[in-house]
């Protein structure tokens, strides 16, 4: 095995391909028919990467590259050995690509290992693309959100044995150094049909597709031209009403403009402004009965928080967050209007990036503070693949528009490093906390690391928090402490030590079974006098099956330690301070999204403080065909047992998604949400058309009743409408 990797690792340095300049435009049909093509140099055969490794593909694929002085030109040929329709759940842009067929290219033009852009297409056309960030070894390392302006045209073989595609991507929303000799790259191509996942350079099982370790080179016969400066602008307006049906008043009018603009200041340093963003149109969040103790994470959704999101986003680690962008603007139970924003990111060179986010945000309603955010970066990269990092937080309260002595800020510095093909993995930081209200700053550090292989991954790491660390648009959930008897939430600082790990057994000859995981993971946390609190561990055991469909057993034993009582919704009485002993089952059976039908059950039996849990979760997929989809999701909460609450407390989410697909730029999407802990069924229904290049119209409809009478509690329609103008 382990000779096998270094095989790989060192096969994926000779992988190259060279792209020849033409001096006209290729036209775009998607049969690779113009005589430039047939000149074009032809990528080496593809690797396969699952179900096996270390082996040619089955499916074969093709790839050339051409480039003139404005558009790189990547022509592919797929072919497709099995009779019958495509794996293809949706023709909407931005798919889930490991579950759809389609084909992907990668480009790192910096060389640098840590961050890329993706480009893929679907058998009909659905265009797909991500920024990758963090060297694109995690499944979160690849964000979706990102929308460049590219083409690509696909053609369909009469006869059904292959379908090939022609792509062209302008140089201009690329980040590359014009004097650059070569680039890194890499294809990926995905035919689910026949259970096969390929890569160019090959890239062993247990890694992500998108790791930029494994990529090969492509270089340039003529060098690139100098891109000019660039201006766009993207305004929008948006009119609607809102009926609060509580009371007898009208509905009240809608109506709202502003403007989003790009600047171009290098081929790899944009600047980024808005003003007075709208974000009716961002889905909403998938609800979940929440029975934590802590806050729970949704992730960013709003656009101009996305681009370049890994220097900001991805500063500190999933657990101890100094930037959090969802805390600005429409965060908590009273959100404020963005006024204006502006944000500086990218590459000054092939060693440095810098990130500079301001944000203003308008007063709440009935006062005259206001809050200014600032967040800055700078990035340096040392050796292959690893960055180092420093950065400062700043939210700053006004009054009047006069700076005051209201604020927050945190400064650290932080180390990620990847090193031997990213099988060693990890992070380092220290942060200081500052406010006005502080007598000294407040320190948090954190220390992990990952080494992994293909059979087997283990992870060692530690947290440290203390008191008095806040941003004003931090998220560090378990430092602070929600004492609904007192209506008041503390911090309570605390250490964490974190130790994981799994080993997959293969099973190469066998026709059904993939592999046999067993896995673990334990957490130990102290008080910051290193005094013990609480501990919990999972112990799992994962069968893997060629068909994509897993088994799951995991049993978890976790003893809280509550600092201040607990209050869960639902619940009529809150459990006292103390220790307590939460242990139990879960068995869990998944299909796999690839089939036509898929879906997810769960059950779970755990003591739940003083009483237990039995709790049952499903979800199930129909894909009709590739316009049309509908998905339920159902889940069920039994609590009882309980001191002082004789009666058993149900607590039911329900939620559906239908969705419908007219072609490339039209779809509407209905989401349904009952979720009786909430006691709020919402209605979400959005229709979007993509009538030019980032150019959309969207139809919104809202509708909010309660659980219980089905009482109507608002409603809300809005038409929103932007254009997209090049300067």
């Amino acid at each position: 095995m382990f000779f096998s990797l270094v095989w790989l690792s060192g096969y994926a340095q000779d992988q190259s391909l060279h792209a020849h300049f033409v001096p006209q435009a290729i036209n775009l049909d998607g049969k690779l028919l113009e005589p430039q093509w047939n000149a074009a140099d032809k990528t080496t055969p593809f690797w396969m990467t699952f179900p096996q490794d270390s082996i040619k593909a089955q499916s074969h694929t093709e790839v050339k590259i051409l480039h003139d002085e404005y558009f790189l030109y990547i022509g592919a040929t797929c072919t497709d050995q099995t009779p019958g329709n495509f794996v293809v759940q949706s023709l909407k842009r931005d798919f889930d690509f490991t579950v759809n067929d389609a084909f992907a290219i990668y480009i790192d033009a910096f060389k640098d290992g840590n961050n890329a852009l993706g480009f893929g297409v679907s058998p009909y056309g659905v265009q797909w693309d991500a920024i990758i960030s963090d060297g694109g070894h995690k499944k979160t390392s690849v964000n979706t959100n990102w929308d460049g302006i590219w083409y690509a045209e696909v053609s369909q073989d009469p006869s059904k044995k292959f379908w090939s595609v022609e792509i062209a991507i302008p140089f201009n929303i690329l980040r590359y150094d014009h004097e650059q000799k070569d680039w890194k790259i890499n294809f990926t191509r995905n035919d689910l049909k026949n259970n096969e996942v390929s890569t160019w350079s090959p890239i062993a099982r247990g890694f992500e597709t998108t790791t930029l370790s494994s990529m090969g080179i492509l270089t340039w016969e003529k060098p690139l031209k100098r891109p000019g400066l660039s201006t766009t602008i993207n305004p929008y307006v948006t009119v609607g009403a809102v009926k609060a049906t509580s009371n007898n008043n009208p509905a009240t009018a809608l109506f709202n403009t502003g403007m989003d603009a790009k600047i171009a200041l290098s081929s790899s340093l944009n600047l980024d402004l808005t003003l007075k963003p709208d974000f009716s149109q961002v889905e909403v969040d998938q609800q979940v009965i929440d029975l934590q103790r802590f806050e729970l994470f949704f992730p960013e959704k709003r656009p101009f928080f996305l681009e370049h999101s890994d220097l900001f986003e991805k500063l500190g680690n999933s657990r101890i967050r100094p930037f959090f962008s969802r805390r600005i603007g429409s965060a908590g139970d009273d959100p404020v209007n963005i006024l204006y924003g502006a944000r500086l990111s990218g590459n000054i060179n092939d060693r440095w990036r810098v990130g500079l986010m301001n944000v203003q945000t308008e007063s709440p309603q009935g006062t005259t503070t206001h809050k200014n955010y600032t967040v800055a970066t700078v990035q340096k990269k040392i050796f292959k693949g690893s960055a180092i990092t420093g950065f400062m937080t700043n939210r700053q309260g006004f009054n009047k528009w006069k700076a005051g002595d209201d604020y927050q800020r945190i400064g650290g510095l932080e180390f990620d490093y990847r090193l031997l093909s990213s099988k060693l993995t990890g992070k380092a930081f220290l942060h200081f906390a500052f406010s006005d209200i502080m007598n000294k700053a407040a320190k948090a550090f954190n220390f992990k690391i990952r080494y992994k292989e293909k059979n087997y991954s283990v992870f060692l790491g530690m947290d440290n928090v203390e008191e008095g660390y806040s941003s004003g648009m931090d998220f560090v959930p378990r430092l602070y402490h929600s004492d609904d008897l007192r209506d008041t939430t503390i911090q309570i600082g605390y250490i964490d030590l974190r130790n994981s790990g799994y080993y997959r057994f293969f099973f190469k000859e066998h026709k059904i079974l993939d592999f046999i995981s067993p896995s673990y993971q334990i957490d130990l946390f102290f008080d910051q006098a290193y005094r013990f609190l609480e501990h919990r561990l999972e112990l799992g055991l994962t069968l893997q099956f060629k068909n994509s469909a897993n088994i799951n057993l995991q049993y978890n034993n976790a003893a809280p330690f509550l600092q201040v009582p607990l209050l869960i919704d639902g619940l009529q009485l809150p459990f006292d301070t103390g220790v307590y002993q939460n242990k139990g089952y879960l068995l869990s059976y998944d299909s796999g999204q690839r089939k036509q039908f898929s879906t997810y059950i769960s059950v779970g039996y755990t003591h739940e403080y003083t009483g237990y849990n039995f709790e049952f979760l499903s979800d199930f997929a129909y894909r009709l065909n590739r316009h049309f989809n509908v998905g339920l999701n159902f889940s069920k909460e039994n609590l009882g047992g309980f001191e002082n609450q004789e009666e058993i407390v149900h607590l039911t989410l329900l939620g559906s998604k239908v969705e419908y697909s007219f072609n490339k730029n039209i779809s509407f999407t209905t989401f349904l949400q009952y979720n009786t802990q909430k006691e709020n069924f919402n209605v979400n229904a959005r229709f979007n058309w993509r009538y030019q290049p980032l150019s959309d119209f969207h139809l919104v409809y809202t509708e909010n009743y309660l659980t219980g009478s089905l009482a109507p509690i608002n409603r809300a329609l809005v038409m929103k409408l932007n254009y997209w103008i090049p300067l």
